[in-house]
């Protein structure tokens, strides 16, 4: 059953992220980068976001060098992943620090646009 945003854990949004990007692999179909999101606030953790293939795998800590790292609260992400805050206004706020390629990152804002990721999840 479907659960609102509030109730998942951190690593379960992430699972449940990663369920929804491969369930409808279009909108990342020739999407190549690794994505790093650095979570502070209520939650914390650092997960990194593979996008290969036409695939999302998400895997907790660093493995690899990012393409584009974001630093954000946990409340702002899940803002961010329902298409509440806009990453450009996040960026300008100072509501999100990034490192790297910010292009990717505002890739990833047009990606979760087609996937118009609603509540529950």
């Amino acid at each position: 059953m479907a659960k609102a945003i509030q109730e998942y854990s951190l690593p379960e949004l992430m699972t449940r992220i990663e369920e929804i990007f491969n369930a409808n692999p279009d909108p990342i179909k020739g999407f190549e980068a690794i994505v790093q999101y650095d979570i502070h606030g209520e939650a914390e953790g650092t997960y990194q976001h593979y996008f290969h293939d036409g695939a999302l795998t998400i895997k907790e800590g660093v493995d690899a060098t990012p393409n584009v790292s974001m630093a954000l609260t946990y409340d702002n992400f899940k803002k961010f992943l329902l298409g509440k805050q806009s990453g450009t206004m996040a960026l300008l706020t100072g509501k999100v620090k990034a490192k790297g390629d910010i292009s990717t990152g505002m890739k990833i804002e047009s990606i979760l646009r087609k996937y118009k990721i609603k509540e529950p999840l």
